[in-house]
């Protein structure tokens, strides 16, 4: 089983406009498609997509809240939330005809120190029964930057491999915890690291870096590019075939949960990249954010290229 722990959940909706988005005017919305979202769920629809069991955990409150739960029911995902005071927030993405998008997200609401311990019981209960538990996106308001670092902690004493997959000083703090994945983009390495990082050899000796601290597995991401791997057999570049690409949005988190999915199965990693690629690049081509065709991503594994760089 693989667990996926969503700290700031919301209520993600996909607005379609006929035209360009203008400041200042009324816009026309042609359709709505609503999501429970958050990073971790996303990645939690797309180890359910490929075919793994999978649990969803974190914050959940108010109607929203009630919403995001029959949403994810909807979708399949088993759920062990903790339930807050809090109502869960909203986000909403904007997608034009161009396939450019606008995105508007709201902070997460603040939980108490009770709820952020029951969580951590939650998680520790949890993964003892998974192999794998992923910690992506923000948090709420006013919570500890070294939340992750602690959640980490007891996902490792109960013997699950982690991904972390978040930005800032929370994954700044949280890679102190050592889990098993990092998945930061070129500017976040480089913040880490306190150095420009904008090369390719700069990438590679950034992720090569990362890697001999004690992370197994280091993946920057490079956009449209791909992403690089950073692990014990070397340095990796996986490069995705063209498409005309119609919703990026959780795109990254299809990566995440996808290489979950390839960790609890025991592919290596380079196996583990090659997959979790394929399926990202299948999830540009669906409007609804965090979905993709697991036959059309197996289409576009043929497609995916890994060359070692390091």
């Amino acid at each position: 089983m693989i667990t996926t722990v969503t700290l700031n959940t919301s209520i993600d909706k996909a607005y379609s406009i006929e035209g360009d988005l203008e400041v200042g005017t009324v816009m026309r919305v042609t359709s709505c498609i609503d999501n429970a979202g958050g990073k971790g769920l996303n990645a939690s629809r797309a180890v359910a997509t490929a075919g793994e069991d999978v649990v969803a955990t974190g914050f959940v409150g108010g109607n929203n809240g009630r919403l995001l739960c029959e949403l994810l029911e909807a979708d399949g995902i088993s759920q062990e939330f903790v339930q807050v005071d809090s109502e869960t927030r909203c986000c909403i993405n904007v997608l034009e005809p161009s396939g450019r998008s606008t995105e508007f997200l709201e902070p997460g609401r603040p939980v108490t120190n009770d709820d952020l311990a029951r969580l951590a019981a939650k998680v520790r209960e949890l993964a003892l029964r998974s192999s794998v538990v992923t910690f992506s996106g923000s948090a709420p308001k006013g919570v500890s930057t070294g939340v992750y670092a602690t959640l980490i902690e007891q996902a490792k004493i109960a013997g699950a491999s982690v991904i972390l997959d978040t930005s800032g000083d929370l994954l700044a703090r949280g890679i102190e915890a050592k889990p098993t994945m990092v998945k930061p983009n070129t500017d976040e390495i480089a913040q880490l690291l306190g150095r420009t990082v904008s090369t390719p050899e700069e990438v590679v000796d950034a992720a090569r870096e990362m890697h001999t601290s004690g992370i197994d597995q280091v993946v920057v991401s490079l956009g449209s590019k791909g992403a690089l791997m950073a692990c014990e057999d070397g340095v990796f570049q996986g490069t995705p075939p063209k498409i005309d690409v119609v919703n990026p949005v959780g795109s990254g988190d299809t990566m995440v949960g996808t290489f979950a999915a390839a960790m609890a199965r025991g592919l290596s990693p380079v196996e583990q990249l090659r997959f979790a690629m394929a399926c990202a690049t299948a999830n540009c081509l669906t409007p609804s954010t965090g979905h993709f065709d697991l036959e059309t991503a197996d289409r576009l594994a043929e497609g995916v290229r890994i060359e070692q760089v390091g």
